[in-house]
């Protein structure tokens, strides 16, 4: 699915959600939505190019 397609789909199922229950309710499931977004997406395996969220295995060398 294209971007673009994507937009107006979710457009529509939020008006559609605007139009039976409230306007309110309908921004306030978005903002539910968008503040659970990392949970939602799917992970990947470890190791493929991100940042590791630890610190170091070995301590830093340090110069006395």
């Amino acid at each position: 699915m294209t971007g673009v397609a994507a937009i107006a789909l979710l457009t529509a199922l939020w008006g559609v959600l605007a139009a039976l229950t409230d306007a309110r309710i309908a921004i306030g499931v978005a903002g539910v939505l968008l503040l659970a977004t990392p949970w939602l997406l799917p992970r990947g395996d470890e190791g493929q190019g991100r940042p590791r969220t630890s610190g170091p295995e070995e301590p830093a060398l340090t110069t006395a």
